[in-house]
This record gives structure tokens, sequence and C-alpha cells, in this order.
């Protein structure tokens, strides 16, 4: 899912000084695990929006010595963020709506690595096809509600008080209550399981050196997995390897059954997925 930006001034904020800032600060990531509105709540999301947006009509109609149309501007937005509190579940000390949030998984395949690592343009076709990274990242971006009633509620004092420049600082500012949170991290499991399916299919296809190259690459990526602190199988998963492995040395003599016995190999490593043990 892409941002659609409708409130420019503040999607430029998104874009950089909030991104920036929440990448200089870890700590300012932290609330958004405390939103309890779930990324799934088009509503929430879409009131949002229309709050930016009455905050960058306010902004316009400053600009433009317009400081009524910016009092009803800054009224209505006021009144979005009351819609958002009476709708999402939350505490006193934050209530985060999201606006944008994204999973995006890659797969690094072995001959584009080695094409990027040997600084060719293209990578070698002759290699085999072998996934030799996988990972994802997750990025959230959400609006503190508490926060942004409070510049608000600033920026129509400001005015109140014949301020026009105070009440576009305070609206201006309202991009910093951006809470953004980006996750990042590669998972050799992952990898492992692509492998079993790259060697899979090449068996089927009576393509055993490249099945013999993804077959050592799952040996290799769940020998990471198993070294990794966070895994929750590592010795089935170092047993598994040493399985793989040996199969990767005799699969071009060998492969009577293989299909067989690498359909079950992937669906072992994809349960370890859905039933992790925990501690």
């Amino acid at each position: 899912m892409k941002l659609r930006c409708i409130v420019p001034a503040l999607c430029v904020v998104l874009t950089t000084s909030a991104l920036n800032a929440a990448q200089g600060n870890p700590g300012a990531s932290s609330p958004a695990a405390e939103t309890a509105s779930q990324p799934g709540n088009r509503r929430s999301s879409h009131l949002a929006l229309r709050l930016l947006d009455q905050v960058e009509q306010a902004r316009q109609s400053l600009a433009a010595s317009q400081t009524q149309t910016a009092v009803e501007h800054i009224n209505r937005a006021l009144a979005y963020r009351d819609q958002l509190t009476s709708i999402i579940p939350g505490n006193s000390r934050h209530v985060i709506v999201p606006l944008y949030w994204e999973w995006d998984d890659t797969s690094v395949l072995g001959p584009v690595l080695a094409a990027r690592k040997d600084g060719k343009p293209q990578p070698n076709k002759s290699a085999p096809i072998t996934v030799d990274a996988a990972g994802t990242q997750y990025t959230f971006v959400g609006l503190d509600l508490n926060k942004v009633r409070s510049r608000l509620d600033a920026a129509k004092s400001a005015l109140s008080n014949n301020n026009p420049q105070a009440a576009g600082s305070s609206l201006g500012r309202i991009g910093d209550e951006l809470v953004v949170m980006r996750v990042q991290a590669e998972f050799p499991l992952l990898a492992a399981r692509e492998n079993l399916g790259l060697a899979e299919i090449a068996i089927m296809n009576g393509r055993y050196t490249e099945a013999a190259a993804a077959l050592k690459e799952a040996s290799i990526t769940l020998d990471q997995y198993a070294s990794e602190h966070s895994a929750h199988r590592p010795y089935e998963a170092k047993s598994l390897s040493k399985r793989i492995s040996s199969l990767s040395q005799t699969i071009a003599q060998n492969h009577t059954g293989a299909v067989s016995k690498i359909d079950g190999w992937w669906n072992e490593v994809n349960g370890w997925f859905t039933h992790p043990i925990t501690d």
C-alpha cells in the first residue's frame, strides 16, 4: 500500500524530517506499539487524513490572511480529532491512529548478489538460481492525537490573541507528531524454505545441477537459522541441514523419490513458521 498524498505540506514532513527524526531517535517510535487501532481500521485512517487536510487548509488560509477561515478549518480538524478518539480505544498517554503501513518482503537471488559484488551490470545467466537471503521490512506511520489536540488548541488560542504567526507555527509542528516505526530483518528460515521449493521444481524439470545448488543453499541458511539466539528449533534445523546437504551431493546420481522427500522437508520448515515453539 502506498501513501496517497492529499496533504502535500505534511507529506513532505512525512518523507523527510519525520522519518529522519525517528531513525535518529529510536525512542520516538515506541508509542506506535501502544496504538489500540489496528492498521486494518480504514475508517480511522480516512478520518486522520481528513484532519490533516483541514490543517493544511488552515495553513493556506493563514498565508492568505484569512483568519476566520483558518479558525473554521481548525475547528473541523478538532471535530475529526474528537471523532477519532471516540472510535479508538486508548490510554491517557497515547492515542495513535495509523496513516500508513507497509510490509515489503524481499528475496535476493544468488546470481544477482554475485553480480552486485562483482560490479557486473547483469547476473551470470549460467549460475544456478538460489535464494541467498530473504527478509522483510515493516513501516508504520501514525498520528498522536493527544499531541495534535495540543497543537490545534495552541493555534486556535494564538488566533484569538491576534497572533497568526504563532498559530501557523503550531499548525506546522503537527507534522512533528507523526510516529514512525521501521523494523527490518533477514530470515534465514524463509530463505531455506524458498530454496527447497526451487530444488523441488528443478528436480521435476530434470535440472539436477540447479537442484544441488538450491539444496546446498537451503542447508547453509538452515545452519544460519540454527545459530541465531531467537531460533525456536535449532537442533531440528541442524539435523535437517545435514540431511539436505547429503542429498545435494548425490542428487545428480540418485534422485529417486527426491521430490517427495524435499516436499516433506518444505512442509516441515513451513510448519516452523506457523507453529513455533515458545519458551
